[in-house]
């Protein structure tokens, strides 16, 4: 088995360069859409209510990473979005906000997020101010700002993601999403291999001799895997080190919870293979199937700006999902590995399920 998985990549070494090209696509890609776009995005606000209370919301918002925020008047306000000056005007009102949103705007659902949960806030704070005289204001804030630093309960949530707020970073969105979607034509070139090898009978040949057919399996199947694992792990490694994105101190656990997606990937690899007559049919699957995993598990943008109920369900068919799941509970969440049990069991299941498919009918073709 060993003397297989050394020879496969013997065979890499003399023509890498499918998995150098994919490589670099993954990091250029990555950089552009997640590290390449530092300049912040700006966005027009206008008011109805109070100066102060607009320039309290306003340098609150400015806070917000990637966002830059400026007060206008409301015609001015308007002109810039419709001529495509910005993306999105904010209309502050004493009842709440509204957002006037150009059509290929596709952040709203955070914005609007961040945007509910700031404007509450201060419009609390501010309601409570008024319900004292004007000479207690200073007594109250100082109130406040305690009440802040020392709250009365502690509130702590059982789960990593917290449904209630979204919590997201450009630069691992597209990191993670582009790695996890390419990583997939990668080991889909591993198992690209098998279909040639039992295509002309090499396999045959081999079973001839005293290896027998699990241990071709597993060499090869090892191989489609670890060579998904390295590419991986390359990349992760230099952003982590090379481009210096924040992994939130999660870095080495996402090197740990990539191997169930990547053992998922090899096991999906192996089914289309297993439905596949031709070499030539078995690339142009992985090619169709590959893209809409990724849109539909949020590798190419986050699941929470999805509305559509339907295309919500859909998504907990793509292995990418909770891929992403994992990666950003690592990361961006600061799970433990207990609490990401879920995901990890999921994408087990699916790897048992296709691949044992995927082998019964590979061995009924070789049968025929």
């Amino acid at each position: 088995m060993m003397d297989i998985l050394k020879t496969k990549f013997l065979l890499l070494a003399r023509q890498p360069a499918s998995f150098i090209v994919i490589t670099i696509v993954i990091c250029i890609f990555a950089f552009v859409l997640g590290l390449g776009q530092q300049a912040k995005i700006p966005i027009a606000v206008y008011s109805d209510i109070e100066e102060n209370l607009t320039n309290n919301i306003v340098e609150r918002l400015n806070e917000l990473p990637r966002t830059q925020f400026t007060i206008y008047e409301e015609e001015e306000a308007l002109s810039k979005v419709e001529n495509g000056d910005v993306n999105v005007t904010i209309h502050l009102k004493e009842s709440g906000f509204d957002l006037i949103i150009a059509p290929d705007y596709m952040e709203a659902p955070i914005l609007q997020n961040q945007l509910t949960t700031i404007y509450g806030e201060i419009m609390q704070k501010d309601a409570i101010l008024n319900t004292f005289p004007v000479n207690m204001h200073s007594e109250v804030m100082l109130a406040l700002d305690e009440a802040k630093q020392s709250p009365s309960f502690q509130i702590q949530y059982s789960n990593f993601s917290n449904d209630e707020s979204f919590i997201w970073d450009s630069q691992l969105q597209s990191l993670f999403g582009f790695t996890l979607y390419m990583v997939i034509y990668t080991v889909s070139n591993g198992v690209f291999n098998i279909v040639l090898e039992r295509r002309f009978n090499i396999w045959d040949r081999l079973t001839i001799s005293s290896i027998s057919k699990t241990k071709i399996y597993l060499a090869n199947l090892m191989y489609c895997f670890l060579l998904g694992y390295i590419q991986v792990a390359l990349v992760l490694s230099i952003f982590h080190f090379g481009v210096g994105v924040n992994f939130y101190g999660g870095y080495l656990n996402t090197l740990l919870v990539i191997i169930p997606y990547l053992i998922c990937i090899v096991a999906l690899s192996i089914f289309i293979a297993s439905i596949s007559d031709t070499p030539g049919k078995f690339n142009a699957y992985m090619s169709v199937i590959a893209v809409p995993v990724a849109m539909l598990g949020g590798g190419f943008w986050p699941l929470e700006i999805v509305t559509s109920e339907i295309m919500q369900t859909i998504s907990y068919i793509s292995p990418i999902r909770y891929g992403m799941e994992l990666l950003f509970g690592v990361t961006l969440h600061g799970a433990p590995m207990a609490s990401i049990i879920e995901p990890i069991s999921i994408l087990l299941f699916m790897t048992v399920l296709l691949m044992g498919i995927g082998i019964n009918l590979l061995e009924k073709k070789g049968l025929r």
